[in-house]
């Protein structure tokens, strides 16, 4: 599956889009384990110290915010579009 990252996650991780292989079965929280894994600094943008998702992060899987569906335990299908972005402020 593809994942897309933005803004200063992009910059973390290098590109724009990477390509990471996950079991059928997958949730969310195990795709971002193997990203994290895959880029150290992300763990710290991406979770809080207490393991929770980053209040401010958001997942979409097809376009579907997770927050809408089952937050980290929300499936990803093998061939799914996943985006990541951090936090953003500005006015």
């Amino acid at each position: 599956m593809d994942v897309a990252f933005y803004a200063t996650l992009r910059q973390v991780v290098g590109q724009k889009t990477i390509t990471v292989d996950l079991s059928p079965g997958a949730t969310v929280r195990s795709l971002l384990d193997e990203v994290t894994v895959r880029f150290p600094p992300l763990g710290t943008l991406i979770w809080q110290p207490d393991g929770s998702l980053g209040d401010y992060i958001k997942v979409f899987v097809d376009g579907r915010e997770i927050r809408h569906l089952q937050m980290l335990e929300t499936l990803v299908p093998p061939a799914a579009s996943v985006d990541i972005f951090p936090p953003v402020a500005g006015g």
